[in-house]
């Protein structure tokens, strides 16, 4: 019984930590792009295999 318990709240835990640094990335990029704008700095995009995917309608 005690190690499922202690399972449950580890497991708990991990999720919620986890949800929590996903957050904070979010936070982050968000505060980034506010300064690269606030700076002039373009946004730059770099080709990728996907922009030429020949089942994209166009």
């Amino acid at each position: 019984m005690l190690p499922t318990i202690l399972i449950t709240v580890s497991l708990i835990i991990i999720t919620l930590s986890s949800v929590a640094a996903w957050l904070n990335t979010q936070l982050i990029v968000r505060e980034l792009s506010q300064i690269k704008t606030h700076l002039g700095i373009k946004e730059e995009t770099k080709p990728s295999f996907f922009d030429n995917d020949l089942d994209r309608d166009v």
